[in-house]
């Protein structure tokens, strides 16, 4: 998970030094999940080079750690209370590879993963649509074309998906009736007008404070079980601060720790902005620049899902990541699909005064799942019109 939010960093930071105020967003449950399934498929070198990258010790800790992330993105019916996530994990191979049965008891028992034969080689265009119908399903229609034209050839082996739907509700709505178009203030360029979500005073917020940034943790209803959803707002104290601010948690994960440290207080005002966007990208790169490059090479070892003599065939080519997500007065909707395709003194006393909370300015924003800290999506608003 550590990793998979360095890959958000550096995201992050190449859109900045590209000079862009493209939003970013991406699910580390979801990439988290599938390359847990991938290690558990592999051997030798390759599994020791996704154990590193997974940050875990041996395979009893990365079932420990892979359950966790599989319990805390269980599904969740219940419209009732605002409350709705769905997490799949699919794989289709094409018909000559045949996986080995244990790798697919384990696929389905441990990660839910049902395993499915189609004919890459004759049937192309009918397996891209079953994969498409598939990622449509389990994004409540929010991607209906996850595989262009052409994606599935003779040379596909197998496709891993991992797609994640979630939205909520906030426990405290704000009132449309006072949102307002305020300044906001991008990187780069003149300030410009977007609508901000403004929230009563009178009640108290969560909310943090440190030298650099501020933070605010909006909840969300709760479900029927013990999961506890937030979002949690982290602003950089300067207008111009972002980039700063991703580098150290870049380079010292564990400050990232102090983001969760909040408390109830009164604010003098709270306002952030509405946003809707998505965002996809080739996950393989960035994991190939912080050192995970054995799965990509024909020396990948995945022994441990296909025969030997099949195994020296198969490699990942891509792993394509997209994640979309709309905040509003509401709540929240979000979803992201990961694919593999394996080629804050007088004399008489008086308060202090309230804290403020006006993200006008680009921020990093997360949500998280309190009980077990597995954070769902993480993310960067460089400008909140852009979509």
């Amino acid at each position: 998970m550590e990793l998979c939010m360095h890959m958000a960093w550096q995201l992050t930071l190449n859109e900045i030094n590209q000079g862009c105020n493209k939003n970013v967003v991406m699910s580390p449950i979801s990439i988290g999940n599938a390359l847990n399934l991938l290690a558990f498929a592999s051997m030798g070198r390759t599994l020791e080079q996704l154990m590193w990258f997974l940050g875990a010790k041996d395979l009893n800790d990365l079932k420990a750690k892979s359950l966790l992330m599989i319990d805390a993105g269980a599904p969740i019916e219940n419209n009732n209370q605002g409350l709705f996530l769905s997490s799949l994990n699919t794989l289709w191979t094409n018909q000559p590879f045949s996986l080995k049965p244990s790798f697919k008891e384990f696929a389905k028992t441990v990660f839910k993963a049902e395993a499915h034969t189609l004919d890459f080689v004759n049937q192309a265009e009918i397996a891209r649509n079953e994969v498409n119908l598939w990622a449509n399903n389990a994004t409540k229609g929010l991607i209906k074309e996850l595989l262009p034209h052409n994606a599935i050839n003779k040379e596909t082996i197998f496709i891993l998906a991992s797609a994640l739907y979630f939205k909520g509700a906030w426990l405290n709505a704000f009132d449309m009736n006072m949102t307002q178009h305020k300044d906001f203030y991008p990187l780069d360029g003149k300030p410009i007008r977007v609508p901000f979500m403004i929230a009563k005073t009178k009640k108290k917020h969560f909310y943090g404070s440190s030298k650099s940034f501020k933070v605010l943790k909006i909840p969300y209803r709760k479900g029927q079980d013990k999961r506890i959803f937030s979002m949690y707002v982290i602003l950089p104290n300067k207008k111009d601060g972002l980039q700063d601010l991703v580098q150290n948690f870049n380079s010292t994960p564990e400050l990232l720790g102090d983001c969760f440290k909040v408390k109830e207080v009164y604010l003098s005002e709270m306002r952030i902005p509405k946003f809707k966007f998505s965002y996809k990208f080739d996950a393989s790169k960035i994991m190939k620049n912080i050192g995970l490059t054995l799965p990509f090479e024909m020396v990948g070892d995945f022994k441990g899902m296909v025969d030997s003599l099949e195994s020296e065939k198969v490699f990942v080519s891509k792993i394509l990541h997209g994640s979309f997500i709309e905040v509003n007065e509401e709540g929240t909707e979000a979803m992201s699909f990961t694919i593999f395709d394996l080629p804050a003194t007088c004399s008489r006393y008086e308060p202090p005064p309230l804290p403020s909370f006006v993200a006008d300015h680009p921020f990093i924003f997360m949500i998280r799942e309190e009980i077990s800290g597995v954070v769902f999506f993480v993310g960067v608003i460089l400008n909140p019109l852009y979509d």
